[in-house]
């Protein structure tokens, strides 16, 4: 399976004219794959959070760059979550969230075949966290919806089929 297959020609129509789409997930999930082909079929400006992490504030200069980019623009990566839940407090609500769901073997399994196994444990860690944000985001979406309109929300199910039953 490739993640980038998930971007069907319904999901692009569906994305399109939303302004801001936030592709998001854990680590090793796919969503570079599917933001690229998103961003490409809908000719919008892609964003990588992972390319921004060497700044001395990442979220800063990404905020910033989503921003002076435009109106139609897809960001992608595991920053997002702590962009999400900064920006809320800025009124920014992106158009559309596009997450990866993913079970962990799957996740172990990319780290192994990237021969990358000495991360697991810290990136399995590392998606707990993201999780926890993911939760107060939502949250402070929930208690708030008399105020907004809450982002579309799309799910891409990225477990491998072999590693189904874990889930």
């Amino acid at each position: 399976m490739n993640p980038k297959d998930l971007v069907t020609p319904e999901l692009v129509n569906h994305c399109s004219n939303l302004g801001v789409i936030i592709v998001l997930g854990y680590t090793k999930t796919g969503k570079l794959p599917i933001a690229k082909k998103l961003s490409q079929e809908l000719n919008y400006p892609l964003i990588i959070s992972d390319n921004y992490l060497q700044y001395e504030d990442p979220l800063e200069t990404l905020t910033n760059i989503m921003h002076n980019n435009g109106r139609e623009v897809v960001v992608e990566g595991t920053l997002c979550y702590r962009l999400l839940r900064k920006e809320f407090t800025n009124g920014f609500i992106p158009g559309v969230i596009i997450k990866t769901i993913c079970n962990d073997e799957t996740i172990k399994h990319f780290y192994r075949q990237d021969r990358e196994e000495h991360k697991i444990k810290r990136a399995l860690s590392f998606n707990k966290g993201l999780g926890k944000i993911w939760d107060e985001y939502r949250s402070m979406l929930k208690n708030n919806l008399h105020n907004i309109t809450p982002p579309r929300y799309i799910e891409l199910k990225t477990t491998l089929p072999e590693f189904s039953y874990f889930s």
